[in-house]
């Protein structure tokens, strides 16, 4: 359903995203762990548009969202004679792309007919525009991003009324089974700065799910809370990845991580390091970068 594919991302001389690579089938659950400052956060934004990749793909159901310059595409390049003539020069295909990117090597006056027939294919393709991928990929943040001066039912409501138009008697049912089912339908008048932050949490996952979302995004949910409130939060999600529901979840709860994901993806300065089951992944690691980090937070 989700795919990432060679995904770059630079805050101006910081490159916080290398090259980074994954993919999520509908349905799957993967948890993305990894210390402080390794580029978890800025991957879930990216694949929510919230964050434009420097460079790099990501695939929704099939379709493209970032949509870049098509003289950068990594298809376009690899159809120019300027990659042919000097990819044999690097061990893979991306190092050869960043090469012709960084030193703007490509001339389009010498390149040939399947360069040009490239550029045209891309730049005629049917990318998802960000509304859509909001639609289709819902988020919940850390600090929970609920409008402080609207109760929690309308907090439910404004997205699915004003922007997939559906009507408000429909919207408010649907807000309150969501709310009954975590356990907040009776806060459903009271408004953001009345409640505790377990409790916010728990309205922004519904407010989330208001959508209809294909998939959900977690970026670190409980980091904000106080420990006692940490385990509501958590059932609510556990409960959720038993719904079939594609889920990718950035957090530093291990035991959470080990028992309700399908995958355990390893992020470290912006790579990749390790992507396993997690019964594989927490018991034999393959590399010791994730060996170290598991001796420090388990």
């Amino acid at each position: 359903m989700i795919e990432v594919k060679n995904l770059f991302k630079r805050f101006g001389a910081l490159e916080v995203l290398k090259g980074v690579s994954l993919s999520v089938e509908a349905g799957e659950v993967v948890s993305i762990i990894g210390p402080s400052g390794s580029g978890k956060s800025t991957l879930l934004r990216s694949i929510n548009l919230l964050e434009k990749p420097t460079y790099g793909e990501i695939w929704v159901d099939e379709r493209l969202i970032t949509p870049p310059d098509p003289y950068l595409h990594p298809e376009v390049i690899r159809a120019s004679h300027t990659y042919n003539r000097i990819r044999g020069r690097f061990p893979d295909d991306g190092s050869a792309i960043r090469e012709i990117r960084e030193k703007d090597l490509l001339h389009e006056r010498f390149e040939g007919a399947a360069y040009r027939e490239k550029i045209k294919a891309i730049t005629e393709s049917s990318f998802l525009d960000t509304n859509e991928v909001r639609e289709k990929i819902g988020m919940v943040f850390q600090h929970f991003n609920l409008f402080p001066h609207m109760t929690v039912l309308d907090n439910m409501i404004y997205a699915p009324t004003h922007v997939k138009k559906l009507p408000k008697e429909q919207a408010v049912e649907k807000a309150r089974a969501l709310l009954q089912n975590v356990g907040m339908l009776d806060k459903i008048d009271a408004y953001p700065g009345t409640l505790s932050g377990g409790q916010k949490q728990r309205v922004a996952i519904a407010r989330t799910l208001c959508m209809d979302p294909e998939a959900v995004l977690f970026d670190e949910p409980t980091s904000a809370l106080d420990p006692e409130m940490v385990k509501e939060v958590l059932d609510v999600i556990k409960r959720l990845a038993t719904t079939g529901i594609t889920m990718i979840l950035v957090t530093h709860e291990m035991g959470f991580a080990r028992e309700v994901s399908d995958r355990i993806c390893f992020l470290d300065q912006g790579i990749v390091i390790e992507d396993a089951p997690p019964d594989v992944f927490f018991s034999t690691p393959k590399s010791e970068r994730a060996r170290t980090f598991l001796e420090k937070v388990l």
